[in-house]
């Protein structure tokens, strides 16, 4: 998050956070608070400043946290859950005690199923389309929630949602107590509590980043046009955990492809996004 006098910007991670944040920075904002992924609270939010986040394609987004993990590993969630056996990490129960107690027990279970050998496997070639397969269909296993997610778990969205939707509403939404609560049981009834809790007024696409971001500054007269030009440059942000978008047809199959899309339905039907070659 990155609080100014003017605005927040929400930042989730894999959406081209990183580009948005150096740009912030270089256009010299007096800073109230800078802090990774924060959630802005109910003050802010409730105020009358400009909010905007980022958001990125699904497809691309499981593509960059699968790169991510590949390259960095220490510093990737997905990773640590997948190849380290930590019965006591974090098991949301700020969000929600009662489901963080109850989700112990298939947590551990869970954890004692998994070949951590074979995981630590699907990190191993980040040229290699069946080990990004076979890691998505373990991340989008409804029965592996508790083992990546302990908030994602209690939460319950994992029976109808992946974890990239989790994310999104968990950091984007007002009303944590009734995203935790277990009570949005479907995908309909998920899509309509987005609609009255999202409180972002713009969202930049991570596909346009560069030209989302001027569009804001601009329209808001946060920045001027030459300063601007000067910050974004070419406007083709660069970060280590980029998803080469180019991959993405290599990368998928049918099966992989149509997972994403039943699981991820509540961002794709949101922001009409689509799967395109190339």
């Amino acid at each position: 998050m990155f609080l100014s006098d003017e605005f927040v910007y929400v930042d989730l991670n894999k959406t081209g956070s990183v580009s948005v944040l150096n740009w912030l920075q270089a256009l010299n904002f007096p800073q109230r608070q800078v802090k990774h992924h924060l959630k802005p609270d109910e003050a802010i939010v409730s105020s009358g400043i400009l909010k905007f986040a980022t958001i990125r394609n699904p497809w691309d987004y499981y593509l960059s946290l699968w790169s991510y993990g590949v390259k960095r590993k220490e510093q990737s969630g997905p990773y640590l859950a997948l190849t380290r056996f930590r019965p006591f990490k974090s098991r949301g129960y700020t969000q929600n005690p009662y489901g963080a107690v109850t989700g112990f027990v298939p947590a551990l279970l869970a954890a004692a199923r998994q070949d951590r050998t074979a995981n630590l496997q699907l990190y191993s070639d980040p040229d290699n389309p069946e080990a990004f397969r076979a890691w998505l269909r373990k991340v989008m296993d409804p029965k592996l929630a508790p083992v990546l997610s302990g908030a994602y778990y209690s939460s319950r969205l994992h029976r109808c949602s992946g974890l990239y939707s989790y994310r999104f509403c968990n950091l984007y939404c007002s009303g944590s107590k009734t995203l935790h609560s277990g009570r949005l049981r479907d995908p309909a009834a998920l899509e309509e509590w987005v609609e009255e809790n999202c409180y972002i007024d713009r969202f930049l696409h991570t596909e346009t980043l560069a030209a989302d971001f001027r569009s804001v500054m601009l329209e808001h007269k946060l920045a001027k046009a030459e300063t601007l030009d000067s910050v974004i440059g070419t406007g083709k942000p660069m970060n280590a955990s980029r998803s080469a978008a180019a991959k993405r047809s290599d990368f998928y199959d049918m099966e992989t492809r149509q997972l994403v899309a039943e699981r991820e339905s509540l961002i794709i039907n949101r922001f009409g996004y689509q799967f395109k070659d190339g």
